[in-house]
């Protein structure tokens, strides 16, 4: 009996030992993805996503003029980084310096290469003035200063967002090419209206369209809409 115990612990040693060991290239893989995802975007990387400016107080609610930026006398856009517009409305995100990249690719270094500057109580650009969220109000809610984020522009659909944020919007961040972020004074959970800029994702990032998950392609966004439509509504509960 002694000999066949000793069989079985030699024949069950080896099992953990290999168990260890595929749990161990499994953990590798998955911190290596992790570390992979935040690097991007990287200097070789060349991304865009669409944005708008919202307001819910301008008559019933409207887009803002896009970020026009400073050129130089080249008429490049001004762009310490590498994070910038070309008065399209698209943001193009491929990163100058290691200062832009990974997890430093955020929102605040484009809002310094345009000028803008945006807080809890505030959106500030040239082409607009100020937007003040200060004793502000929309169909009876207060209103508050917010960028709303899809992940897909191409298959977003306006009232499913992947996410919300309320404040630290400097930090924000560019997490994958083709995103969607619409810079809104809305109130919170507000339906706010998609860039109008999303489809001139797949002229400057035409790779895109392998990431096309709905049968029916890009959103088409309706020219003859007026441009207080849709409006900032509450959504229901």
């Amino acid at each position: 009996m002694g000999g066949v115990g000793q069989q079985r612990r030699l024949i069950g040693f080896p099992a953990v030992v290999v168990l260890i060991i595929l749990i161990g290239i499994a953990v590798v893989a998955i911190a290596r993805t992790q570390r992979d995802e935040e690097a991007r975007p990287g200097l070789s990387d060349h991304w865009h996503s669409a944005y708008t400016v919202w307001d819910c107080t301008d008559g019933g609610g409207a887009h803002q003029p896009i970020f026009e930026g400073r050129r130089n006398s080249q008429g490049y856009p001004y762009d310490p980084e590498g994070i910038h517009s070309h008065a399209d409305g698209v943001i193009h995100i491929h990163p100058f310096t290691a200062n832009a990249t990974g997890n430093d690719a955020v929102m605040g270094k484009f809002f310094e290469s345009m000028f803008v500057r945006m807080d809890e109580n505030a959106i500030t650009a040239t082409e607009f003035g100020v937007i003040s969220a200060v004793d502000a109000e929309c169909e009876g809610q207060p209103a508050v200063m917010q960028i709303v984020r899809w992940s897909n522009a191409l298959t977003a659909i306006a009232s499913e967002p992947d996410e919300r944020i309320y404040s630290d919007f400097d930090s924000v961040r560019f997490k994958k090419d083709g995103e969607a972020f619409t810079i809104a004074l809305a109130p919170r959970d507000a339906l706010v209206p998609l860039p109008p800029t999303i489809n001139d994702l797949l002229g400057v990032s035409p790779s895109l369209v392998a990431d096309l998950s709905q049968p029916e392609g890009p959103v088409q966004f309706d020219d003859n809409l007026g441009e207080n439509v849709p409006g900032a509504g509450v959504q229901d509960p």
